[in-house]
């Protein structure tokens, strides 16, 4: 799965593609779970009702 937040002024994390604020331009990927900041809220309510599209 891949993580994304924005570079510089957020240290939320998002994981579902479908999420309003997921980041497409200029932020930091990862494939491991993130050990430092927030998962975004909305990303974790996508996978509580299976709507993630990750």
């Amino acid at each position: 799965m891949e993580y994304r937040k924005k570079k510089t002024g957020s240290d939320t994390w998002h994981f579902c593609k479908n999420c309003s604020n997921w980041p497409t331009t200029d932020y930091v990927s990862r494939h491991d779970k993130p050990t430092t900041g927030e998962l975004c809220d909305q990303c974790r309510a996508k996978e509580a009702n299976r709507s993630c599209s990750k």
